[in-house]
């Protein structure tokens, strides 16, 4: 039996060497193609992700500065909005206060986006609101401004018609007034001498003279009233002093706005009817003499003045 040489037993073995050698390499390149395409993909994938990121920062960007306009836009459209109406200003003022506290939050990179469009979309629905309930809050004013301006306009025609009818009725009344005041006629003056059986005899003579006499007729008169009406003489001696019937209050009367002495009085019931009637004024002692001179007589009805005539005693 033949023997195999030592020589080829070794190069046996180094084949055998070479071989698993050669396994080893091809098993090593295939795990570093393995792990190197591994690297690729997740590199790609690396890639695509920060990409798509980039590109989500971006629009979020994008949305953030939208954003922001339309809360300018909101803003500045609040400073357009004008009203009258106490309450509206300040709900208007603390929506303006809430719209830029939301533009503080978009200037805030952690505040979520879907907040701030939630949020602002809110505030964009109540702007609405505000326009249409200013319009018409507005046109309301307008109209009302109009017939306000309307009833001041009737109501300044209608003063002016009450003043000239209460002018008319003050012109009314004063005729009236005027027409129903008595007049009288033949008045006459004597001076009346009493004689001891208290009769009288007329006279011009101051020192025969007792009484100074007005006898006068009241003319009919349809418009004045029937009533009791006062009737006042008022003697004017010829020194300007006034023959009194008495020096206390109640022998004054009021005449043309001013109160004085009468030196006769006589109360009359008036029903419309012409009448004679006569005052006098007494000497008050027998001792008082009577002054030479003209005397002048005032006839009054009430307040006014009725007639005046002169008469000389000498």
């Amino acid at each position: 039996m033949s023997q195999i040489p030592p020589a080829d037993d070794q190069n046996r073995e180094k084949v055998a060497n070479a071989r698993n050698t050669n396994r080893a390499l091809v098993f090593l390149l295939v795990l570093l193609s393995l792990a190197l395409g591994v690297t690729l993909w997740k590199y790609f994938e690396l890639r695509r992700t920060l990409d798509q990121q980039g590109n989500e920062i971006e629009l979020l960007s994008d949305e953030r500065g939208e954003l922001e306009s339309e809360l300018e836009d909101m803003l500045n459209e609040l400073d357009t909005l004008e009203t009258d109406n106490d309450s509206m200003k300040i709900e208007l003022a603390q929506r303006k206060t809430e719209i830029q506290e939301l533009l503080d939050k978009v200037k805030d990179k952690d505040y979520a986006i879907y907040k701030l469009k939630k949020e602002t979309r809110t505030l964009r629905t109540i702007m609405k609101g505000y326009v249409v309930t200013i319009d018409s809050l507005n046109t309301l004013n307008i109209t009302l401004r109009e017939e306000n301006e309307e009833v001041r306009t009737t109501l300044s025609q209608e003063r002016t018609k009450t003043q000239k009818l209460e002018k008319t009725n003050q012109n009314l009344s004063s005729k009236v007034a005027l027409a129903s005041r008595l007049d009288v006629s033949n008045v006459t003056v004597y001076g009346v001498r009493v004689k001891r059986d208290m009769t009288g005899r007329e006279t011009d003579r101051a020192k025969r003279t007792d009484k100074i006499r007005a006898c006068f007729t009241i003319e009919e008169n349809r418009v004045a009233e029937m009533e009791k009406k006062d009737i006042y003489l008022r003697v004017l001696a010829p020194d300007g002093s006034i023959l009194t019937a008495g020096e206390t209050e109640e022998f004054k009367f009021e005449f043309n706005g001013v109160k004085g002495y009468y030196s006769d009085k006589l109360t009359i019931d008036y029903d419309r009817n012409a009448k004679e009637y006569c005052l006098d004024w007494s000497k008050p002692s027998e001792e008082y003499e009577m002054m030479e001179g003209t005397y002048t007589l005032f006839l009054y009805a009430e307040d006014y003045e009725m007639a005046s005539t002169k008469y000389e005693l000498r």
